[in-house]
Parts: structure tokens; sequence; C-alpha cells
């Protein structure tokens, strides 16, 4: 296995792979409602990590002969505004649901509130396909991506949310401390985490 950067005839696969991992996942769950769910989640992978590529922001895959196993994706110090084709395949996704809209601001509102003032990397997607879970890929991805952060000279660390309260200790054994939770909705948590870069020779 190895962690390669994506590319874009990767999206596809890619977007299937994370489909499967997030198949019950809170977040996803609160995001988009049945019948259409699968679909919609399977489109929103694929427009952001289409959106992140065209940006040349980070985002990285876990492969093995071929076969795209996981994959982890963000933002690194800049949030440059997604190009017009990306814009307008996201208003087609949020047509698809009138709700849509109303929960990702949701979301948003509660990570605008714990994030960190200064420039860092944002961790917006981690997932490993079923069969790895539990195999350490998850670790690998998200070492290889907070190693990014590290070597950024303006980053202050990574952030990441996530609605899954059994990840939580997985993110503190990867350095991650909680700097606060809300709720997506009534008995929905959504917690925050950020991993500082490390001090190093006294800087």
């Amino acid at each position: 296995m190895e962690i390669v950067a994506a590319r874009e005839p990767d999206v596809t696969s890619a977007a299937d792979c994370l489909a499967d991992a997030f198949a019950d996942d809170p977040q996803m769950s609160f995001f988009f409602d049945p019948p259409q769910r699968q679909y919609l989640v399977t489109e929103f992978f694929s427009i952001l990590m289409a959106a992140r590529l065209a940006l040349g922001m980070p985002v990285l895959l876990l492969k093995s002969e071929g076969r795209i196993l996981g994959a982890v994706m963000g933002y690194d110090t800049q949030r440059h505004e997604w190009l017009p084709a990306h814009q307008e395949r996201w208003a087609l996704l949020q047509q698809r649901q009138a709700s849509m809209a109303s929960r990702f601001e949701r979301a948003d509102a509660i990570s605008e509130k714990y994030k960190p003032q200064e420039p860092h990397f944002y961790l917006g997607v981690l997932g490993v396909h079923p069969s790895m879970q539990g195999k350490g890929a998850g670790g690998s991805l998200i070492k290889a991506y907070c190693d990014l952060a590290e070597r950024d000279p303006v980053s202050a660390g990574t952030f990441l949310e996530t609605a899954q309260r059994k990840n939580l200790a997985f993110y503190e054994r990867c350095g991650f401390q909680l700097l606060g939770q809300g709720e997506l909705a009534p008995g929905k948590p959504f917690w925050c985490l950020f991993r500082p870069k490390p001090v190093r020779d006294g800087n």
C-alpha cells in the first residue's frame, strides 16, 4: 500500500470509496435524507475532491495495486473561492434536497465558533473503505496529512470536526485536542479538534 497525491482521474473511484466509508456516519445522515442519500453522499465527495484538486489543495489517497482504499482531503492555509464549475455543481446538489443548505450552515456555524484564528490546515474528510478499517489505514492517512501541515511554515496545525463519538479517542491518539462541541440537531453532537504544530528547536 502507498499514500499518493490524488489526480483528477481518481475522483470517481475515490468518491465511491468515501461513500462506502461514511455509509453509517451521523454527519452524512444529518446532511442528507433517504432515499437519495447514497447518491447525494457520493456526489458530495466527488464535488469536494474535484474542487480541491482544481485549487491545488491537499488530497491524498491510500492505494493498493491501483485500488483506492481511503482518502483524506481539505485545505491548506489558503481558502480560495471555488471555480464556477464546482460552484454550479454544488448549487445543483443543494437543489436535490430543500433542507441541505441550512444543515451545512449549522455545521459551519459550530466550526466557525471553535476553529483557530491562526492560519492552519483544515482536514475536511478522512475516510477508509470498510475492509481496511481498524488496520491502521486511517492513522497512516492522517499522519501524512498532518505532516503537510507541519512542513508549512505558516500553518499552526490541523483542524477537523467529527460527528462520531468513537472517533474522539482515535483523534486524541493522533495528537488532536478537543476545542469544543455543539449540536447539529438535538442528540447529534459535533466535535471540533485541533492538532497544533509541534514546537521544535526552541522555535
